[in-house]
Protein backbone atom coordinates (compact mmCIF):
# COMPACT_ATOMS: atom_id res chain seq x y z
CA UNK A 1 0.00 0.00 0.00
CA UNK A 2 2.83 2.39 0.90
CA UNK A 3 4.52 1.71 -2.45
CA UNK A 4 1.26 2.47 -4.26
CA UNK A 5 0.88 5.81 -2.43
CA UNK A 6 4.45 6.81 -3.28
CA UNK A 7 3.88 5.93 -6.94
CA UNK A 8 0.65 7.97 -7.10
CA UNK A 9 2.35 10.92 -5.34
CA UNK A 10 5.28 10.87 -7.79
CA UNK A 11 2.89 10.61 -10.72
CA UNK A 12 0.88 13.61 -9.54
CA UNK A 13 4.06 15.60 -8.93
CA UNK A 14 5.20 14.79 -12.45
CA UNK A 15 1.90 15.93 -13.92
CA UNK A 16 2.03 19.17 -11.90
CA UNK A 17 5.61 19.90 -12.93
CA UNK A 18 4.77 19.18 -16.55
CA UNK A 19 1.72 21.47 -16.35
CA UNK A 20 3.83 24.25 -14.90
CA UNK A 21 6.30 23.76 -17.76
CA UNK A 22 9.25 24.40 -15.46
CA UNK A 23 12.58 25.05 -17.25
CA UNK A 24 15.14 22.27 -17.39
CA UNK A 25 18.89 22.36 -17.90
CA UNK A 26 18.33 21.17 -21.47
CA UNK A 27 15.69 23.80 -22.25
CA UNK A 28 18.03 26.62 -21.14
CA UNK A 29 21.20 25.19 -22.68
CA UNK A 30 23.45 27.82 -24.25
CA UNK A 31 26.73 27.70 -26.15
CA UNK A 32 29.49 30.09 -27.14
CA UNK A 33 29.79 30.39 -30.91
CA UNK A 34 32.92 31.27 -32.85
CA UNK A 35 32.36 34.76 -34.29
CA UNK A 36 35.79 36.16 -35.23
CA UNK A 37 39.09 34.34 -35.85
CA UNK A 38 42.49 35.86 -35.05
CA UNK A 39 40.84 38.72 -33.17
CA UNK A 40 40.00 39.44 -29.55
CA UNK A 41 37.66 41.91 -27.93
CA UNK A 42 38.95 44.44 -25.44
CA UNK A 43 39.37 42.81 -22.04
CA UNK A 44 39.57 46.08 -20.12
CA UNK A 45 36.36 45.30 -18.18
CA UNK A 46 36.73 41.51 -18.18
CA UNK A 47 34.90 39.54 -15.52
CA UNK A 48 37.76 37.06 -15.33
CA UNK A 49 41.22 36.52 -16.80
CA UNK A 50 42.34 32.91 -16.49
CA UNK A 51 44.47 30.20 -18.04
CA UNK A 52 42.32 27.18 -18.88
CA UNK A 53 43.24 23.85 -20.44
CA UNK A 54 40.53 23.97 -23.12
CA UNK A 55 37.90 26.10 -24.81
CA UNK A 56 35.21 24.12 -23.00
CA UNK A 57 36.74 24.98 -19.61
CA UNK A 58 36.87 28.64 -20.54
CA UNK A 59 33.22 28.50 -21.64
CA UNK A 60 32.14 26.75 -18.43
CA UNK A 61 33.88 29.43 -16.38
CA UNK A 62 32.09 32.13 -18.38
CA UNK A 63 28.69 30.52 -17.83
CA UNK A 64 29.33 30.24 -14.08
CA UNK A 65 29.91 33.98 -13.75
CA UNK A 66 27.33 35.01 -16.38
CA UNK A 67 29.79 36.09 -19.06
CA UNK A 68 28.23 36.78 -22.47
CA UNK A 69 31.38 36.51 -24.61
CA UNK A 70 34.95 35.19 -24.41
CA UNK A 71 38.36 35.55 -26.00
CA UNK A 72 40.20 32.24 -26.17
CA UNK A 73 43.71 31.41 -27.35
CA UNK A 74 43.78 27.78 -28.54
CA UNK A 75 47.59 27.53 -28.56
CA UNK A 76 49.49 25.29 -30.95
CA UNK A 77 52.58 25.93 -33.08
CA UNK A 78 50.87 28.41 -35.42
CA UNK A 79 49.05 30.39 -32.70
CA UNK A 80 51.83 31.09 -30.21
CA UNK A 81 52.83 34.46 -31.64
CA UNK A 82 50.71 37.42 -32.63
CA UNK A 83 51.67 38.01 -36.26
CA UNK A 84 50.08 41.48 -36.07
CA UNK A 85 52.25 42.59 -33.15
CA UNK A 86 55.02 45.06 -33.92
CA UNK A 87 57.39 43.03 -31.74
CA UNK A 88 56.94 40.00 -33.99
CA UNK A 89 57.93 42.16 -36.93
CA UNK A 90 60.87 43.71 -35.10
CA UNK A 91 59.34 47.19 -35.40
CA UNK A 92 58.63 48.03 -31.77
CA UNK A 93 60.30 51.29 -30.77
CA UNK A 94 62.16 51.85 -27.51
CA UNK A 95 59.33 54.09 -26.35
CA UNK A 96 56.78 51.33 -27.00
CA UNK A 97 59.00 48.86 -25.13
CA UNK A 98 59.23 51.24 -22.18
CA UNK A 99 55.44 51.72 -22.06
CA UNK A 100 54.88 47.98 -22.24
CA UNK A 101 57.35 47.32 -19.42
CA UNK A 102 55.38 49.59 -17.11
CA UNK A 103 52.04 47.83 -17.70
CA UNK A 104 50.76 45.34 -15.16
CA UNK A 105 49.88 41.74 -15.96
CA UNK A 106 46.18 42.61 -16.02
CA UNK A 107 46.78 45.50 -18.42
CA UNK A 108 48.26 42.99 -20.89
CA UNK A 109 45.74 40.12 -20.76
CA UNK A 110 46.73 38.82 -24.18
CA UNK A 111 50.28 38.22 -22.96
CA UNK A 112 49.47 36.25 -19.81
CA UNK A 113 45.96 34.71 -20.02
CA UNK A 114 44.38 32.48 -22.67
CA UNK A 115 40.77 32.89 -21.43
CA UNK A 116 39.10 36.31 -21.12
CA UNK A 117 35.50 36.30 -19.86
CA UNK A 118 33.58 39.38 -21.01
CA UNK A 119 30.37 40.93 -19.55
CA UNK A 120 28.97 41.91 -22.98
CA UNK A 121 29.42 40.82 -26.59
CA UNK A 122 30.79 43.13 -29.25
CA UNK A 123 28.22 45.17 -31.13
CA UNK A 124 27.73 45.17 -34.89
CA UNK A 125 30.68 47.51 -35.55
CA UNK A 126 33.28 45.38 -33.71
CA UNK A 127 34.82 48.67 -32.60
CA UNK A 128 36.60 47.10 -29.65
CA UNK A 129 38.34 44.30 -31.55
CA UNK A 130 42.11 43.87 -31.73
CA UNK A 131 43.90 41.86 -34.42
CA UNK A 132 45.65 39.09 -32.52
CA UNK A 133 46.43 35.81 -34.30
CA UNK A 134 46.73 33.99 -30.96
CA UNK A 135 43.04 34.47 -30.12
CA UNK A 136 39.54 33.78 -31.39
CA UNK A 137 36.41 35.58 -30.21
CA UNK A 138 33.22 33.76 -29.15
CA UNK A 139 29.75 35.00 -28.19
CA UNK A 140 26.55 33.44 -26.86
CA UNK A 141 24.73 35.44 -29.53
CA UNK A 142 26.72 34.33 -32.59
CA UNK A 143 26.94 37.00 -35.24
CA UNK A 144 25.91 40.46 -33.98
CA UNK A 145 22.26 41.38 -34.42
CA UNK A 146 21.48 43.77 -37.24
CA UNK A 147 19.32 45.93 -34.97
CA UNK A 148 21.27 49.05 -34.07
CA UNK A 149 19.51 50.31 -30.95
CA UNK A 150 19.88 47.34 -28.65
CA UNK A 151 21.54 47.63 -25.27
CA UNK A 152 23.66 45.15 -23.36
CA UNK A 153 23.02 44.78 -19.66
CA UNK A 154 26.29 43.23 -18.41
CA UNK A 155 25.98 39.60 -17.29
CA UNK A 156 22.26 39.62 -18.15
CA UNK A 157 21.72 39.90 -21.90
CA UNK A 158 20.76 42.05 -24.87
CA UNK A 159 17.56 44.09 -24.79
CA UNK A 160 15.57 46.54 -26.91
CA UNK A 161 13.21 49.05 -25.36
CA UNK A 162 10.22 50.30 -27.34
CA UNK A 163 8.95 53.67 -26.15
CA UNK A 164 5.87 53.71 -28.41
CA UNK A 165 3.03 52.44 -26.15
CA UNK A 166 1.31 49.21 -27.12
CA UNK A 167 -1.16 46.74 -25.64
CA UNK A 168 0.40 43.58 -24.24
CA UNK A 169 -0.52 41.30 -27.16
CA UNK A 170 0.97 43.63 -29.76
CA UNK A 171 4.07 44.14 -27.62
CA UNK A 172 4.58 40.39 -27.40
CA UNK A 173 4.11 39.96 -31.16
CA UNK A 174 6.58 42.78 -31.88
CA UNK A 175 9.25 40.93 -29.88
CA UNK A 176 8.58 37.46 -31.26
CA UNK A 177 8.02 38.47 -34.91
CA UNK A 178 10.85 40.96 -35.31
CA UNK A 179 12.75 40.72 -38.58
CA UNK A 180 15.87 42.09 -36.87
CA UNK A 181 16.28 39.59 -34.01
CA UNK A 182 14.87 36.46 -32.41
CA UNK A 183 13.37 37.35 -29.07
CA UNK A 184 10.46 37.73 -26.68
CA UNK A 185 9.24 40.04 -23.93
CA UNK A 186 11.95 40.21 -21.26
CA UNK A 187 12.28 37.45 -18.66
CA UNK A 188 12.36 38.98 -15.14
CA UNK A 189 11.91 36.04 -12.74
CA UNK A 190 15.21 36.55 -10.90
CA UNK A 191 16.48 39.23 -8.55
CA UNK A 192 19.52 39.96 -10.73
CA UNK A 193 17.42 40.39 -13.88
CA UNK A 194 14.71 42.51 -12.27
CA UNK A 195 17.15 44.84 -10.52
CA UNK A 196 19.41 45.16 -13.58
CA UNK A 197 16.50 45.99 -15.91
CA UNK A 198 15.09 48.46 -13.38
CA UNK A 199 18.46 50.20 -13.16
CA UNK A 200 18.53 50.32 -16.96
CA UNK A 201 15.11 52.05 -16.93
CA UNK A 202 16.34 54.58 -14.36
CA UNK A 203 19.39 55.36 -16.51
CA UNK A 204 17.17 55.61 -19.59
CA UNK A 205 14.96 58.14 -17.80
CA UNK A 206 17.94 60.37 -17.06
CA UNK A 207 18.50 60.94 -20.77
CA UNK A 208 16.77 63.84 -22.54
CA UNK A 209 14.12 64.45 -23.64
CA UNK A 210 12.13 64.13 -20.44
CA UNK A 211 8.96 63.30 -22.43
CA UNK A 212 10.30 59.80 -23.13
CA UNK A 213 10.57 58.81 -19.45
CA UNK A 214 9.28 55.30 -18.77
CA UNK A 215 7.56 54.55 -15.48
CA UNK A 216 5.99 51.22 -16.49
CA UNK A 217 7.14 48.79 -19.19
CA UNK A 218 5.60 45.46 -20.18
CA UNK A 219 7.76 42.40 -19.50
CA UNK A 220 7.25 38.69 -20.07
CA UNK A 221 4.76 37.75 -17.34
CA UNK A 222 1.03 37.27 -17.83
CA UNK A 223 -1.89 35.55 -16.13
CA UNK A 224 -4.43 34.05 -18.54
CA UNK A 225 -7.48 32.22 -17.23
CA UNK A 226 -7.43 29.79 -20.15
CA UNK A 227 -3.85 28.58 -19.58
CA UNK A 228 -2.97 29.38 -15.95
CA UNK A 229 -3.61 26.77 -13.27
CA UNK A 230 -4.36 29.33 -10.53
CA UNK A 231 -4.50 33.09 -9.94
CA UNK A 232 -0.85 32.98 -8.90
CA UNK A 233 0.21 31.07 -12.01
CA UNK A 234 1.73 33.84 -14.11
CA UNK A 235 3.58 32.62 -17.21
CA UNK A 236 6.59 34.04 -19.02
CA UNK A 237 7.04 34.23 -22.79
CA UNK A 238 8.24 30.61 -22.87
CA UNK A 239 5.07 29.52 -20.99
CA UNK A 240 7.08 28.70 -17.87
CA UNK A 241 5.14 29.28 -14.68
CA UNK A 242 6.29 31.83 -12.11
CA UNK A 243 5.75 29.03 -9.59
CA UNK A 244 8.91 27.41 -11.03
CA UNK A 245 11.00 30.33 -9.73
CA UNK A 246 11.76 31.48 -6.17
CA UNK A 247 11.96 35.23 -6.77
CA UNK A 248 9.04 37.69 -6.52
CA UNK A 249 9.10 41.49 -6.81
CA UNK A 250 5.42 42.39 -6.51
CA UNK A 251 4.51 46.01 -5.74
CA UNK A 252 2.44 46.38 -2.57
CA UNK A 253 -1.14 45.32 -3.38
CA UNK A 254 -0.08 43.17 -6.32
CA UNK A 255 -0.60 40.80 -8.05
CA UNK A 256 -4.05 42.25 -8.59
CA UNK A 257 -6.64 39.77 -9.85
CA UNK A 258 -9.81 41.82 -9.50
CA UNK A 259 -13.12 41.46 -11.29
CA UNK A 260 -12.09 43.63 -14.25
CA UNK A 261 -8.93 41.52 -14.69
CA UNK A 262 -10.65 38.14 -14.42
CA UNK A 263 -9.55 36.82 -17.82
CA UNK A 264 -6.09 38.33 -18.18
CA UNK A 265 -3.62 40.26 -16.05
CA UNK A 266 -0.31 41.44 -17.48
CA UNK A 267 2.85 42.50 -15.68
CA UNK A 268 4.86 45.70 -16.05
CA UNK A 269 8.23 46.54 -14.51
CA UNK A 270 8.79 49.81 -12.64
CA UNK A 271 12.12 51.70 -12.45
CA UNK A 272 12.05 50.93 -8.71
CA UNK A 273 12.41 47.20 -9.45
CA UNK A 274 8.85 46.11 -8.66
CA UNK A 275 6.23 44.27 -10.72
CA UNK A 276 2.73 45.64 -11.22
CA UNK A 277 -0.32 43.88 -12.67
CA UNK A 278 -2.70 45.74 -14.95
CA UNK A 279 -5.23 45.24 -17.70
CA UNK A 280 -3.55 43.83 -20.80
CA UNK A 281 -5.36 46.37 -23.01
CA UNK A 282 -3.50 49.24 -21.37
CA UNK A 283 -0.93 50.74 -23.73
CA UNK A 284 2.60 50.86 -22.36
CA UNK A 285 6.23 50.86 -23.53
CA UNK A 286 7.79 47.40 -23.46
CA UNK A 287 11.13 45.58 -23.24
CA UNK A 288 12.16 42.87 -25.72
CA UNK A 289 14.92 40.42 -24.90
CA UNK A 290 17.15 39.16 -27.72
CA UNK A 291 17.62 35.41 -27.46
CA UNK A 292 21.00 33.71 -27.58
CA UNK A 293 21.84 31.63 -30.65
CA UNK A 294 20.76 28.00 -30.41
CA UNK A 295 23.48 25.49 -29.50
CA UNK A 296 24.92 23.33 -32.28
CA UNK A 297 25.51 19.61 -31.97
CA UNK A 298 29.24 19.97 -31.33
CA UNK A 299 31.77 22.72 -30.72
CA UNK A 300 33.36 21.96 -34.07
CA UNK A 301 30.21 23.04 -35.89
CA UNK A 302 29.97 26.45 -34.17
CA UNK A 303 31.70 28.04 -37.18
CA UNK A 304 28.20 28.48 -38.65
CA UNK A 305 28.11 31.81 -36.78
CA UNK A 306 31.52 32.95 -38.03
CA UNK A 307 31.42 36.61 -39.06
CA UNK A 308 33.44 37.62 -42.11
CA UNK A 309 32.39 41.27 -42.19
CA UNK A 310 34.47 44.21 -43.41
CA UNK A 311 36.64 44.32 -40.27
CA UNK A 312 37.34 40.58 -40.11
CA UNK A 313 40.81 39.08 -40.50
CA UNK A 314 41.03 37.25 -43.81
CA UNK A 315 44.40 35.57 -43.37
CA UNK A 316 44.35 33.70 -40.09
CA UNK A 317 47.19 31.37 -39.09
CA UNK A 318 45.15 28.41 -37.85
CA UNK A 319 46.49 24.98 -36.89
Amino acid sequence: MATTKIFVFNLLMGITTCSLNCPTEKSHQVQFHLVRQCQRASAQDALALENTSSLEDCAHLALEIRGLAINYAPGGPKRRKNIYDQRSLGKETQKQQHIRSRLSVFEQPGEFFNCHVLPCPQNSTFSGMVNDSRFDYYSLYGRPEIVRNYSCIPQVGLFVIYTQPSIYLNASLTCTNSSEFTGSLAHVASEHRTNSLAQWLREFNRRPPIETNIFLAYVGLVYNSSTSLSHRDFRNSQQESLQCFLYRAWEAGHPRISQELTNASCVALTPQGTWKTLNCDQQLPFICEIHTTRPTATWEHSESELDIGPNAVFECEND
